[in-house]
């Protein structure tokens, strides 16, 4: 069972501690579980599940809790909140951690059982061989907090900021950003983030469709190889890109971005290696791209499609190079996109 397990408890400090435990598939490192005013600090894990990991395993929500300078490696999720979210989290930190050598996350941030997610904050995390960097969903497994309790009904996501993030080693999967169909997670910005992907992606891969997968156990892997070689986003209300890097180790055939249901999205600074199209929009509104550069090589920056797209602008993009700067899909209304040059060279 998990090795430290600290449940409903208020004004806790855990600093320096050191954690070996890889005898079994559900030894979590340290489980900060309902609790309130929590400080973690200096601490170096080694674990067989997930290292460091907030629960709300009631309906006390997890709150107030800092985590910092922690050296972290998981068979499973270095830190995570979730999965276990009944009474959900709120005003979260996790801070200067390095993490490597994890078989699934480096970042999870999950609720699944009916409660809210807000107010989030990590910065400043380095991973080594992690095969995913970040993944963010809401979803809808609905646990009751006990037998014979009332089944949740449907959470919410909100308020994450994620910064000064570096990652190598993530795998073919992608990353994936997901709420549900009229559930979205809301007000996410990444920002100063640089991931190095496996890539290897196929044209199949680009045009399969993740099954939304409402009730199923959240981890990285559960939609399989994602349609985008970065970052795969649906079903969310307010998602910035803010000089965001996305690399990977073999060609692939996968866009680096796919947005798909989402209301009012800002990329700048977006850095990528080529791939045609670059950027995905599926049912995409109010979108604003600016300040982006089309990487050399590239025929297509962005496809837009979906009756559902529209008021999308690209403003000062350095796009010269493209054949098409714009593919127009099916479903697309003729004044969905609107094009701004790029300002001259001074």
């Amino acid at each position: 069972m998990w090795v430290q397990h600290y449940l409903a408890c208020s004004d806790v400090h855990l600093h320096g501690l050191t954690v070996r435990s890889v005898c079994n598939a559900n030894n979590d490192g340290i489980d900060i579980d309902a609790c309130e005013r929590v400080l973690i600090s200096d601490c170096n894990i080694v674990s067989g599940d997930d290292s460091i990991v907030l629960k709300s395993t009631t309906d006390r929500p997890c709150r107030d809790v800092t985590v910092s300078n922690c050296v972290l490696s998981s068979r499973s999720n270095a830190l995570k909140l979730g999965t276990e979210s009944v009474g959900g989290f709120q005003n979260i930190t996790f801070s200067n951690c390095a993490i490597y050598d994890t078989r699934l996350s480096g970042i999870a941030l999950e609720t699944v059982d009916g409660a809210i997610l807000e107010n989030v904050n990590v910065s400043g995390i380095t991973m080594r061989n992690v095969k995913s960097a970040i993944f963010l969903r809401l979803g809808s497994r609905a646990r009751p907090a006990y037998e014979g309790a009332h089944q949740p009904g449907m959470g919410a996501f909100q308020n994450v900021l994620i910064t000064n993030v570096q990652a190598d080693g993530a795998d073919k999967a992608g990353c994936a950003i997901g709420g549900l169909p009229g559930h979205p997670i809301e007000d996410v910005t990444l920002r100063d983030i640089r991931i190095g992907f496996a890539g290897g992606g196929t044209k199949q891969d680009a045009s399969r469709e993740a099954l939304e997968a409402a009730e199923a156990y959240p981890e990285y892997n559960m939609f399989g190889t994602l349609p985008a070689f970065g970052f795969y986003c649906r079903h969310v209300r307010g998602l910035r890109f803010d000089q965001v890097q996305v690399s990977r180790e073999n060609p692939d055939d996968r866009p680096a971005l796919v947005c798909e249901d989402v209301d009012r999205l800002t990329v700048s600074g977006f850095e990528s290696p080529n791939s045609d199209p670059l950027l995905v929009l599926r049912n995409v509104k109010r979108a604003l791209l600016f300040g982006n550069r089309a990487p050399e090589g590239n025929r297509i920056y962005l496809r837009a499609e979906g009756s559902g797209t529209r008021n999308i602008q690209l403003t000062s993009n350095d796009l010269i190079g493209c054949e098409m700067p714009v593919e127009r899909g099916p479903g697309l209304s003729p004044d969905a996109v609107l094009v701004s040059a790029a300002p001259a060279a001074p």
